[in-house]
């Protein structure tokens, strides 16, 4: 035989790869921000890259550094969206996310913004796993989106710098 045939089966020399197969699915998910026909929305958008079929089962989402002025309800912070779907193979598909976020802002009357965190359960080969969306900063008014950017750095720096001035103030006195 060829030497480079045994060179090719030295550990060293191999490519990395998963222990399993779910692992090796290129599955992510996503926080997108889409217009339509005048309206704005907030989606989820689950991004399957691999050539196999991925089925989802849920979101779980949660949001952190809540600022918002009149909330009709105590806020949860977190929310459950069931999505049940197969994502076909190289396919997108987009779950809304305005009902999540305003059921667990607790349902505030004017415009809020937080930081939005998402977690997706998904099932391939007959193993589950899960994945976690970029967290970033969404602002919306009711169950309309008004906008949607990254965050950088910490999420407790984020929700220090962003208290209210007259809270500050009133804390002062």
């Amino acid at each position: 035989m060829e030497d480079r045939f045994w060179i090719r089966l030295l550990p060293w020399r191999r490519k990395d790869r998963a222990d399993s197969k779910s692992a090796q699915i290129k599955f992510a998910c996503q926080l997108g921000f889409t217009q339509e026909n005048g309206w704005n929305y907030l989606e989820l958008l689950l991004v399957n890259r691999s050539s196999w079929a991925v089925w989802v089962e849920e979101a779980n989402i949660r949001i952190d550094g809540l600022y918002s002025l009149s909330q009709t309800i105590i806020p949860p912070e977190q929310s459950k969206i069931v999505i049940r779907q197969i994502v076909e193979p190289r396919n997108t598909v987009g779950v809304s996310l305005a009902a999540a976020l305003y059921d667990a802002a607790g349902r505030p009357q004017r415009q809020y913004s937080c930081i939005v965190l998402a977690d997706v359960n998904y099932r391939v080969f007959d193993e589950w796993s899960n994945t976690k969306a970029e967290p970033r900063r969404a602002t919306m008014r009711g169950l309309s989106a008004v906008g949607l950017r990254s965050i950088r750095g910490h999420t407790k720096k984020i929700k220090h710098i962003e208290t209210p001035a007259y809270l500050i103030n009133e804390h002062k006195l």
